[in-house]
């Protein structure tokens, strides 16, 4: 009578005469599950395979330096046939075939592995092979968490992220099913291998921490993303390409004033140039997709929001209101789509990514298409309300707020006033961890620097536009969602809080306050949970944007916040002699503590109201551009009116980062008599920028208690510009370059700043 043999072992022989690379790796497993049921015997198998030390000798020293002995291909089989043998020996048959089956239903799904693990795959080749992995049955699809956990890393590296820091956070989130999700939003040439850049990296991670903590935070239910489209960085590369323009690469090596000469040029070359089909097609059967919502085409290149290179505002976003026939609407999208390509040449990137060392780093461009969040309201589509959100708070207008209690920048409309620097309006600062403590705190305070124009897209004339709010609220009124926790009521100089029936814009003052918001809604607890979910996922502070349209949160990014580093504290001299104070301030400053200034850049900020040429104004940003250039770095001072970096060139000095990247100090001196009064510009990109590049920042109010603007000192000095800059001498009425020691005797500039205290001071010493 024949002896029955047990089915493991049937399995083995078939798989020794037909596919010997299986069951190489199945011994390999089974070695594993043998050591963990702790099994003496394996452990003293594979001590066979360690080489053999003569303790007479020195032969142990011998092999710390040369190969180890090689087995040959008939030990190797006698080697597999004793792990199994040992198996047979230790386990019940009916457990080594269960796991046997196991172990093959995984290499059911070996594919995605080989697949993922090739850096170089396609996109259509991983994209077939996420599909046909989703599509298997439960059964089929199983594989193991060691594995499951690779293919994870595998794919996060593939379209998300190389850097170690965000796959230890991101693979603990993101999922194999939700790459599969992603990828059905994703564009990009079928053979090409980018990722979708540092914006939707961003996104996409801080929402999954955002949506597994859901069960614990029930104020994060009506958190959301908008409807988003992915176009991979390599796209770029296939533009350039195309259109024969690989010289374009090389631009970045050229010095600053080059660039800026050529990008005017540069941006009309990019807007003409051509797509390939490939690309178009898949851009028309997007916009099928969204159909006459507008959109946002966002920049998300390789490098933006890292830890440490943020590159806040340095590349373009740029609003659709995706209205007419198809191919009116695909040109409005590939032309947006060729202006941010450009914007990865244009001069502030550029020298943004000289100073941190990045400058050859391959750095492509991906874009992000996504639904603008909002409401239409006749013609009009704007969200109720949009901002930015910051961990930690840098600038602190109260004692009793701590740096950890974070703060929002909040604005009526579209969220471009709360990033960019306006040189017309303000927005409403708050604290999510101390909401009650607010930046104005009497009403003429609040009326003064409450929100008074808004940004909106006209979806009638297909155009951004900016408009009173009072224009926009008057027309609508009660018709926008929320807006009786937008606004406040102002009678007899008091201000309140209206009630939804009882508000009527045409009958009552009214402005822009968000007090309802702050006071009655979970808004502010909502983003204090998500910036302390992110900080403690992270490990710092981050920055976050958002949008609502007065029924859920929109999350529209997510990087690390920038903060100013650790110093040697700056504490401020007492007793300085009055006549040595150059400029003093007692609010809106960053800290920091400088000695050995040479230079002040001063722009005169009545002199600067008096020009009635826009050419001049930018004359005089293209002066401060070339003096950035020229003087020593971290040696001089900028000092102007108003809001320097403001998109109101009439009420600011209208500078990039390229142009004040070398600056030491920003004072922004304020005038009521010509309109030129500083602004909270915390969170915008401009501000940003400051603080990454450790630029100290100080607003001046001449005539206010503990704020001092040496008038003599400025007046008197002598004015340096036309030897520096003998072209500029024509200016020298408008703005001065003054040469402190040689002004002072000898003397330079010290400045200490000092947030905590709420003091700066610039003295000569």
């Amino acid at each position: 009578m024949t002896e029955c043999k047990p089915e493991w072992k049937v399995i083995l022989e078939l798989l020794e005469k037909v596919d010997p690379e299986l069951l190489t790796r199945l011994s390999r497993r089974m070695i594993y599950h043998l050591y963990t049921h702790k099994i003496r015997e394996i452990e003293e198998l594979m001590r066979e395979l360690e080489p053999r030390f003569n303790a007479s000798d020195d032969s142990a020293a011998l092999y710390a330096n040369v190969p180890n002995p090689r087995k040959d291909l008939p030990s190797l089989r006698r080697f597999v046939e004793r792990v199994f043998q040992i198996a047979g020996a230790s386990l019940p048959d009916a457990d080594i075939a269960q796991q046997l089956s196991v172990w093959m239903m995984q290499e059911r799904s070996r594919f995605l592995s080989i697949a993922v693990e090739n850096d170089d795959i396609s996109l259509v080749d991983i994209t077939d092979a996420l599909n046909r992995f989703v599509n298997l049955s439960q059964t089929e699809s199983y594989i193991s968490p060691d594995e499951r956990m690779s293919i994870r890393v595998a794919l996060i590296r593939r379209f998300l992220s190389s850097h170690l820091p965000y796959i230890n956070v991101a693979k603990r989130y993101i999922t194999i099913p939700d790459f599969q999700r992603l990828i059905k939003r994703t564009l990009g040439c079928a053979q090409g291998s980018g990722k979708l850049g540092g914006k939707s990296a961003g996104m996409i991670l801080g929402y999954e921490i955002i949506q597994r903590e859901r069960a614990s935070h029930p104020e994060l239910d009506s958190v959301a993303i908008p409807e988003s489209w992915y176009l991979t960085s390599d796209a770029i590369m296939d533009f350039i390409h195309y259109n024969a323009m690989e010289e374009i690469t090389s631009l970045k090596y050229m010095d600053n004033d080059q660039i800026r000469a050529g990008y005017p040029y540069l941006q009309q070359v990019f807007k003409n140039a051509f797509f390939s089909a490939e690309i178009v097609n898949q851009l028309a059967v997007l916009l099928d997709q969204v159909g006459g919502k507008p959109i946002i085409v966002r920049s998300s290149s390789l490098l933006e929001d890292s830890a440490g290179a943020a590159f806040s505002g340095k590349y373009k976003s740029l609003f659709l209101s995706n209205v007419g026939t198809l191919a009116e609407r695909l040109n409005a999208l590939l032309d947006a789509i060729a202006e941010i390509y450009a914007s990865l040449f244009s001069p502030d990137p550029i020298t943004y990514r000289k100073e941190r060392g990045l400058l050859d780093f391959n750095e492509e461009m991906g874009i992000l298409i996504q639904e603008v969040v909002g409401t239409r309201l006749g013609h009009y589509w704007f969200p109720l309300f949009a901002g930015v959100a910051f961990g930690y708070n840098e600038f602190r207008w109260s004692p009793r707020i701590e740096k950890e209690d974070g703060v929002v920048r909040l604005v009526f409309g579209l969220g471009t006033r709360a990033v960019d620097r306006v040189g017309d309006d303000y927005p409403c600062l708050c604290s999510p961890g101390k909401p009650n403590l607010r930046v104005n705190v009497r009403p003429e305070d609040v009326m003064l620097y409450s929100q008074k124009r808004m940004d909106l897209l006209n979806l009638q004339t297909n155009t951004f536009e900016t408009h009173p709010v009072q224009d926009i609220i008057d027309a609508f009124g009660t018709q926008i969602p929320g807006i009786h926790n937008i606004v406040s009521i102002v009678n007899d100089g008091m201000i309140s809080m209206p009630y939804r029936a009882m508000f009527n814009p045409k009958a009552q003052d009214y402005l822009v306050t968000f007090q309802g918001f702050i006071e009655r809604t979970p808004f502010l607890r909502q983003i204090k949970t998500i910036l302390d979910l992110l900080k403690q996922t992270f490990g710092s502070p981050m920055d976050v944007e958002f949008a609502t349209d007065g029924q859920k949160l929109y999350f529209l990014q997510c990087r690390p916040q920038s903060t100013a580093s650790a110093e040697e504290a700056a504490v401020i001299p007492a007793n300085i002699p009055s006549e040595r104070i150059v400029l003093a301030s007692n609010k809106y400053i960053t800290s920091g503590l400088l000695k050995g200034i040479e230079y002040i850049v001063y722009v005169v900020p009545e002199a600067y109201d008096g020009l009635a040429e826009a050419s001049d104004m930018k004359e005089i940003a293209a002066i401060v551009s070339k003096l950035n250039q020229i003087l020593p770095k971290r040696r001089f001072i900028l000092v102007g009116p108003g809001r320097w970096g403001s998109t109101n060139i009439q009420l600011g000095v209208n500078v990039g980062y390229a142009d004040i990247s070398n600056a030491a100090v920003l004072a922004e001196v304020a005038s009521e008599e010509t309109g030129h009064i500083p602004e909270v510009s915390f969170g915008t990109h401009f501000f940003q920028d400051l603080v990454e590049s450790r630029i100290i920042y100080a607003a001046v109010f001449p005539g206010q208690p503990e704020s001092r603007f040496n008038h003599r000192f400025f007046s008197d000095a002598p004015n340096s510009l036309a030897e520096v800059l003998p072209d500029a001498g024509a200016f020298a009425s408008l703005m001065k370059l003054i040469d402190v020691p040689g002004t002072a005797a000898g003397l330079s500039a010290c400045v200490s700043a000092d947030p905590i205290s709420r003091q700066a001071v610039c003295y000569l010493a």
